[in-house]
């Protein structure tokens, strides 16, 4: 974990925890950037999607800031 997860408080989540949470956070960036590139064909669902991953993105940076340090695999 790094110090500046542990000074946000992360270090009251369990390593788990922190998994599930930058886990979830990659696989909504992942997303969010295919929804945009499908968006061109089909607005409405790839549109709305790529939407929602955004917002939730934002919101996951926004309450863990940790998730925009480098990713380092240990």
């Amino acid at each position: 974990m790094s110090d500046l997860a542990k000074q946000l408080g992360a270090d009251t989540l369990t390593s788990e925890q922190v998994d599930a949470i930058t886990h979830a956070w990659l696989d909504l960036s992942a997303s969010q950037e295919q929804f945009e590139f499908l968006s061109e064909w089909d607005l409405d669902a790839s549109a709305e999607l790529a939407i929602a991953c955004r917002d939730s993105v934002k919101e996951l940076e926004g309450a863990f800031p940790f998730l925009l340090e480098e990713v380092n695999d240990e």
